[in-house]
Protein backbone atom coordinates (compact mmCIF):
# COMPACT_ATOMS: atom_id res chain seq x y z
CA UNK A 1 0.00 0.00 0.00
CA UNK A 2 1.07 3.60 -0.43
CA UNK A 3 0.08 7.01 0.79
CA UNK A 4 -0.66 10.26 -1.04
CA UNK A 5 -0.06 13.87 -0.07
CA UNK A 6 -0.42 17.22 -1.83
CA UNK A 7 2.15 19.73 -0.64
CA UNK A 8 2.41 23.37 -1.84
CA UNK A 9 6.10 24.26 -1.94
CA UNK A 10 6.83 27.99 -1.86
CA UNK A 11 9.55 28.69 -4.42
CA UNK A 12 13.20 29.13 -3.54
CA UNK A 13 13.19 29.11 0.29
CA UNK A 14 10.40 26.55 0.66
CA UNK A 15 11.78 24.30 -2.03
CA UNK A 16 15.24 24.41 -0.51
CA UNK A 17 13.91 23.49 2.92
CA UNK A 18 11.72 20.65 1.72
CA UNK A 19 12.90 17.14 2.57
CA UNK A 20 10.48 14.47 1.45
CA UNK A 21 10.96 10.86 0.38
CA UNK A 22 10.11 10.29 -3.27
CA UNK A 23 10.62 8.32 -6.46
CA UNK A 24 12.31 10.29 -9.27
CA UNK A 25 11.74 10.49 -12.99
CA UNK A 26 13.85 11.97 -15.81
CA UNK A 27 14.21 13.86 -19.03
CA UNK A 28 13.20 14.85 -22.49
CA UNK A 29 15.22 14.39 -25.67
CA UNK A 30 14.15 15.85 -29.00
CA UNK A 31 13.54 12.40 -30.50
CA UNK A 32 11.49 11.33 -27.46
CA UNK A 33 9.43 14.51 -27.60
CA UNK A 34 8.60 13.94 -31.29
CA UNK A 35 7.66 10.31 -30.63
CA UNK A 36 5.41 11.32 -27.74
CA UNK A 37 3.70 13.95 -29.89
CA UNK A 38 2.62 11.33 -32.47
CA UNK A 39 1.71 8.63 -29.93
CA UNK A 40 -1.77 7.43 -28.94
CA UNK A 41 -2.01 6.69 -25.20
CA UNK A 42 -2.91 3.11 -24.27
CA UNK A 43 -6.13 3.00 -22.29
CA UNK A 44 -6.28 -0.72 -21.35
CA UNK A 45 -3.34 -2.76 -19.97
CA UNK A 46 -3.16 -6.36 -18.75
CA UNK A 47 -0.33 -7.43 -16.44
CA UNK A 48 0.75 -11.08 -16.72
CA UNK A 49 2.75 -11.95 -13.61
CA UNK A 50 4.94 -15.01 -13.10
CA UNK A 51 4.25 -16.34 -9.59
CA UNK A 52 6.07 -19.65 -9.91
CA UNK A 53 7.91 -21.11 -6.94
CA UNK A 54 11.31 -19.90 -8.15
CA UNK A 55 10.18 -16.32 -7.46
CA UNK A 56 10.89 -16.85 -3.76
CA UNK A 57 14.57 -16.75 -4.71
CA UNK A 58 14.67 -14.38 -7.68
CA UNK A 59 12.28 -11.78 -6.22
CA UNK A 60 12.32 -12.24 -2.42
CA UNK A 61 11.14 -8.67 -1.77
CA UNK A 62 8.22 -9.11 -4.21
CA UNK A 63 9.34 -6.14 -6.27
CA UNK A 64 7.04 -7.27 -9.07
CA UNK A 65 4.21 -6.27 -6.71
CA UNK A 66 5.91 -2.96 -5.92
CA UNK A 67 6.44 -2.31 -9.63
CA UNK A 68 2.72 -2.66 -10.35
CA UNK A 69 1.92 -0.59 -7.25
CA UNK A 70 4.07 2.12 -8.79
CA UNK A 71 2.14 1.90 -12.07
CA UNK A 72 -1.11 2.18 -10.13
CA UNK A 73 0.14 5.11 -8.02
CA UNK A 74 1.59 7.16 -10.87
CA UNK A 75 -0.36 10.43 -11.27
CA UNK A 76 -2.22 10.57 -14.59
CA UNK A 77 -2.88 6.82 -14.76
CA UNK A 78 -6.24 7.00 -12.95
CA UNK A 79 -8.33 6.56 -16.10
CA UNK A 80 -6.34 3.61 -17.46
CA UNK A 81 -8.10 0.25 -17.31
CA UNK A 82 -5.80 -2.31 -15.69
CA UNK A 83 -6.21 -6.04 -15.16
CA UNK A 84 -3.81 -8.68 -13.86
CA UNK A 85 -3.38 -12.45 -13.99
CA UNK A 86 -0.80 -14.64 -12.25
CA UNK A 87 0.61 -17.85 -13.66
CA UNK A 88 2.83 -20.75 -12.68
CA UNK A 89 2.09 -24.43 -13.12
CA UNK A 90 -0.46 -26.74 -11.55
CA UNK A 91 0.71 -28.82 -8.59
CA UNK A 92 -2.07 -31.38 -9.07
CA UNK A 93 -4.08 -32.70 -12.01
CA UNK A 94 -7.12 -30.51 -12.64
CA UNK A 95 -5.60 -27.42 -11.02
CA UNK A 96 -5.42 -24.20 -13.01
CA UNK A 97 -1.96 -22.96 -13.93
CA UNK A 98 -3.14 -19.36 -14.04
CA UNK A 99 -5.82 -17.29 -12.34
CA UNK A 100 -7.16 -13.76 -12.06
CA UNK A 101 -5.48 -11.37 -9.62
CA UNK A 102 -8.02 -8.64 -10.38
CA UNK A 103 -10.38 -8.05 -13.29
CA UNK A 104 -9.80 -5.10 -15.63
CA UNK A 105 -11.20 -1.86 -14.18
CA UNK A 106 -10.25 1.83 -14.26
CA UNK A 107 -7.39 2.38 -11.82
CA UNK A 108 -8.80 5.51 -10.14
CA UNK A 109 -11.62 4.15 -7.95
CA UNK A 110 -10.10 0.65 -7.77
CA UNK A 111 -6.47 1.39 -6.89
CA UNK A 112 -6.63 0.21 -3.27
CA UNK A 113 -8.46 -3.01 -4.19
CA UNK A 114 -5.92 -3.74 -6.93
CA UNK A 115 -3.00 -3.25 -4.56
CA UNK A 116 -4.64 -5.43 -1.91
CA UNK A 117 -5.19 -8.22 -4.46
CA UNK A 118 -1.54 -8.09 -5.58
CA UNK A 119 -0.37 -8.29 -1.97
CA UNK A 120 -2.70 -11.20 -1.23
CA UNK A 121 -2.08 -13.32 -4.33
CA UNK A 122 1.50 -12.80 -5.48
CA UNK A 123 3.39 -15.13 -3.14
CA UNK A 124 5.59 -17.40 -5.31
CA UNK A 125 3.17 -20.29 -4.76
CA UNK A 126 2.23 -21.41 -8.27
CA UNK A 127 4.57 -24.28 -9.15
CA UNK A 128 6.30 -24.31 -12.54
CA UNK A 129 6.25 -21.75 -15.40
CA UNK A 130 3.45 -22.20 -17.91
CA UNK A 131 3.44 -19.48 -20.59
CA UNK A 132 0.57 -21.22 -22.40
CA UNK A 133 -1.75 -20.83 -19.43
CA UNK A 134 -0.58 -17.24 -18.92
CA UNK A 135 -1.44 -15.96 -22.39
CA UNK A 136 -4.67 -17.96 -22.61
CA UNK A 137 -5.91 -16.49 -19.32
CA UNK A 138 -4.94 -12.94 -20.31
CA UNK A 139 -6.96 -13.22 -23.53
CA UNK A 140 -10.04 -14.50 -21.68
CA UNK A 141 -9.83 -11.99 -18.82
CA UNK A 142 -9.16 -8.88 -20.88
CA UNK A 143 -9.88 -9.30 -24.58
CA UNK A 144 -9.86 -5.52 -25.02
CA UNK A 145 -6.31 -5.03 -23.73
CA UNK A 146 -4.18 -2.74 -25.89
CA UNK A 147 -0.91 -3.79 -24.23
CA UNK A 148 0.42 -6.63 -22.09
CA UNK A 149 3.16 -6.33 -19.48
CA UNK A 150 4.67 -9.81 -19.10
CA UNK A 151 6.98 -10.43 -16.11
CA UNK A 152 8.88 -13.71 -15.73
CA UNK A 153 12.04 -15.08 -14.13
CA UNK A 154 12.38 -18.21 -16.22
CA UNK A 155 11.60 -20.10 -19.39
CA UNK A 156 8.41 -21.98 -20.22
CA UNK A 157 8.69 -25.50 -18.78
CA UNK A 158 5.23 -27.08 -19.02
CA UNK A 159 4.83 -28.98 -22.31
CA UNK A 160 5.41 -27.44 -25.73
CA UNK A 161 5.14 -23.68 -26.04
CA UNK A 162 2.08 -22.91 -28.18
CA UNK A 163 2.90 -19.29 -29.12
CA UNK A 164 -0.19 -18.05 -27.32
CA UNK A 165 1.12 -14.50 -27.46
CA UNK A 166 0.32 -14.35 -31.16
CA UNK A 167 -2.87 -12.45 -31.80
CA UNK A 168 -2.35 -10.51 -28.58
CA UNK A 169 -1.52 -6.81 -28.20
CA UNK A 170 2.01 -5.33 -28.06
CA UNK A 171 3.77 -7.14 -25.23
CA UNK A 172 6.37 -5.50 -23.00
CA UNK A 173 8.41 -8.43 -21.73
CA UNK A 174 10.58 -8.26 -18.60
CA UNK A 175 12.92 -11.18 -17.95
CA UNK A 176 14.54 -10.76 -14.54
CA UNK A 177 16.86 -13.63 -13.78
CA UNK A 178 20.29 -14.82 -14.86
CA UNK A 179 18.42 -17.99 -15.92
CA UNK A 180 16.63 -16.09 -18.70
CA UNK A 181 19.41 -16.64 -21.25
CA UNK A 182 20.01 -18.68 -24.39
CA UNK A 183 16.88 -20.23 -25.87
CA UNK A 184 14.69 -18.89 -23.05
CA UNK A 185 15.91 -15.35 -23.62
CA UNK A 186 15.46 -15.71 -27.37
CA UNK A 187 11.86 -16.82 -26.81
CA UNK A 188 11.12 -13.75 -24.68
CA UNK A 189 12.65 -11.51 -27.35
CA UNK A 190 10.50 -13.26 -29.97
CA UNK A 191 7.33 -12.69 -27.94
CA UNK A 192 8.08 -8.97 -27.88
CA UNK A 193 9.04 -8.88 -31.56
CA UNK A 194 6.01 -10.86 -32.76
CA UNK A 195 3.58 -8.53 -30.98
CA UNK A 196 5.32 -5.23 -31.71
CA UNK A 197 6.34 -4.73 -28.09
CA UNK A 198 9.76 -4.58 -26.44
CA UNK A 199 11.99 -6.90 -24.42
CA UNK A 200 13.73 -5.74 -21.23
CA UNK A 201 16.30 -8.36 -20.18
CA UNK A 202 17.39 -7.99 -16.54
CA UNK A 203 19.84 -9.88 -14.36
CA UNK A 204 17.79 -9.61 -11.15
CA UNK A 205 14.59 -8.08 -9.84
CA UNK A 206 16.14 -4.82 -8.57
CA UNK A 207 15.33 -2.98 -11.81
CA UNK A 208 11.69 -4.04 -11.96
CA UNK A 209 10.18 -0.83 -10.64
CA UNK A 210 12.26 1.42 -12.88
CA UNK A 211 11.53 -0.73 -15.95
CA UNK A 212 7.76 -0.82 -15.32
CA UNK A 213 7.89 2.95 -14.81
CA UNK A 214 9.66 3.28 -18.17
CA UNK A 215 7.02 1.09 -19.83
CA UNK A 216 4.31 3.21 -18.23
CA UNK A 217 5.74 6.40 -19.69
CA UNK A 218 5.87 4.75 -23.12
CA UNK A 219 2.26 3.57 -22.96
CA UNK A 220 1.02 6.99 -21.81
CA UNK A 221 2.99 8.83 -24.52
CA UNK A 222 5.37 10.68 -22.23
CA UNK A 223 8.96 11.30 -23.21
CA UNK A 224 11.44 8.62 -22.15
CA UNK A 225 12.69 9.11 -18.58
CA UNK A 226 16.24 10.22 -17.90
CA UNK A 227 17.74 7.93 -15.27
CA UNK A 228 20.35 8.39 -12.57
CA UNK A 229 21.77 5.47 -10.59
CA UNK A 230 23.49 6.13 -7.27
CA UNK A 231 25.03 3.92 -4.59
CA UNK A 232 24.84 4.79 -0.89
CA UNK A 233 27.00 3.30 1.85
CA UNK A 234 25.66 5.12 4.90
CA UNK A 235 22.69 7.08 6.24
CA UNK A 236 22.89 10.78 5.44
CA UNK A 237 24.94 10.34 2.28
CA UNK A 238 23.53 12.43 -0.57
CA UNK A 239 23.84 12.93 -4.34
CA UNK A 240 22.79 15.97 -6.38
CA UNK A 241 21.31 15.96 -9.89
CA UNK A 242 20.21 18.42 -12.56
CA UNK A 243 17.44 18.02 -15.16
CA UNK A 244 17.15 20.57 -17.97
CA UNK A 245 13.48 21.51 -18.32
CA UNK A 246 12.13 21.47 -21.86
CA UNK A 247 10.35 24.46 -23.35
CA UNK A 248 6.78 24.89 -22.11
CA UNK A 249 6.99 21.87 -19.80
CA UNK A 250 3.89 21.67 -17.58
CA UNK A 251 5.07 19.18 -14.99
CA UNK A 252 7.94 16.93 -13.97
CA UNK A 253 7.32 13.55 -12.41
CA UNK A 254 10.08 12.55 -10.03
CA UNK A 255 10.43 8.82 -9.23
CA UNK A 256 12.85 7.02 -6.85
CA UNK A 257 12.96 3.23 -6.59
CA UNK A 258 15.11 0.86 -4.53
CA UNK A 259 15.19 -2.85 -3.71
CA UNK A 260 14.49 -3.35 0.00
CA UNK A 261 11.70 -2.00 2.23
CA UNK A 262 14.36 -1.86 4.97
CA UNK A 263 15.96 1.10 3.16
CA UNK A 264 14.50 4.55 2.49
CA UNK A 265 15.44 7.73 0.66
CA UNK A 266 14.47 11.39 0.58
CA UNK A 267 14.65 14.27 -1.86
CA UNK A 268 15.43 17.84 -0.90
CA UNK A 269 16.63 21.22 -2.13
CA UNK A 270 14.20 21.28 -5.07
CA UNK A 271 14.69 24.44 -7.06
CA UNK A 272 14.73 25.82 -10.59
CA UNK A 273 17.92 27.59 -11.61
CA UNK A 274 18.53 29.72 -14.70
CA UNK A 275 21.95 31.15 -15.53
CA UNK A 276 23.17 30.37 -12.05
CA UNK A 277 20.30 32.07 -10.24
CA UNK A 278 17.31 30.50 -8.51
CA UNK A 279 14.20 31.61 -10.46
CA UNK A 280 11.49 29.47 -8.89
CA UNK A 281 10.09 32.60 -7.22
CA UNK A 282 8.80 33.71 -10.63
CA UNK A 283 6.11 31.03 -10.35
CA UNK A 284 5.29 32.00 -6.74
CA UNK A 285 5.14 28.36 -5.69
CA UNK A 286 5.76 24.83 -6.90
CA UNK A 287 2.89 22.41 -6.41
CA UNK A 288 4.11 19.01 -5.28
CA UNK A 289 2.02 15.82 -5.02
CA UNK A 290 3.70 12.71 -3.60
CA UNK A 291 2.80 9.03 -3.68
CA UNK A 292 4.80 6.77 -1.37
CA UNK A 293 5.31 3.01 -1.31
CA UNK A 294 7.64 0.78 0.68
CA UNK A 295 10.30 0.70 -2.07
CA UNK A 296 9.41 3.72 -4.20
CA UNK A 297 8.28 7.32 -4.02
CA UNK A 298 6.69 9.33 -6.81
CA UNK A 299 6.30 13.09 -6.89
CA UNK A 300 4.81 15.41 -9.48
CA UNK A 301 5.96 19.01 -9.61
CA UNK A 302 3.84 21.55 -11.49
CA UNK A 303 3.58 25.34 -11.86
CA UNK A 304 7.10 25.36 -13.26
CA UNK A 305 9.21 28.00 -14.97
CA UNK A 306 11.99 27.50 -17.51
CA UNK A 307 15.46 26.57 -16.35
CA UNK A 308 17.18 23.60 -14.76
CA UNK A 309 15.54 21.59 -12.02
CA UNK A 310 18.08 20.83 -9.30
CA UNK A 311 17.54 18.41 -6.43
CA UNK A 312 19.37 16.24 -3.92
CA UNK A 313 18.60 12.63 -3.03
CA UNK A 314 19.64 11.35 0.39
CA UNK A 315 19.70 8.00 2.22
CA UNK A 316 17.52 8.24 5.33
CA UNK A 317 17.70 4.55 6.31
CA UNK A 318 19.93 1.66 5.28
CA UNK A 319 18.63 -1.43 7.00
CA UNK A 320 19.00 -4.10 4.33
CA UNK A 321 22.54 -4.96 5.41
CA UNK A 322 24.03 -4.40 1.97
CA UNK A 323 27.42 -2.65 1.97
CA UNK A 324 26.15 -0.31 -0.75
CA UNK A 325 22.48 0.30 -1.54
CA UNK A 326 21.44 1.23 -5.06
CA UNK A 327 18.88 3.93 -5.83
CA UNK A 328 17.42 4.56 -9.29
CA UNK A 329 16.16 8.07 -9.95
CA UNK A 330 14.08 8.86 -13.03
CA UNK A 331 12.55 12.12 -14.32
CA UNK A 332 9.77 12.44 -16.89
CA UNK A 333 8.54 15.77 -18.23
CA UNK A 334 5.08 16.52 -19.60
CA UNK A 335 4.41 19.44 -21.92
Amino acid sequence: MSSRHTVPVTAAGGAAALVVALAIVAGMGAHGARAAATCTPVSNIEAIIDDSGSMSGTDPNRLRVAALDLLIETPGNEKITLGAVEFGGAFRTGEASSDTVFSPEPIGPNASAMQAALTEKIKADNGLTDYNAAFAKAKVDNPGAKAWIFLTDGGHDVGEFENGHRGGPPTYVIGFSSAVTGTDGQRLQQIATDTGGRYFPQTDSSNLQAVVNQIGTTLTCQTPPTSFKDAFAKVGQSKSHVVALASKVRSVQLTLSWSSPLDSFAISNLRIVRKGKTVAVAARKLKLTTHQGSTFLVARLSQLVSGNLRFTVRATKIGSGAPRVSLTTQATQTR
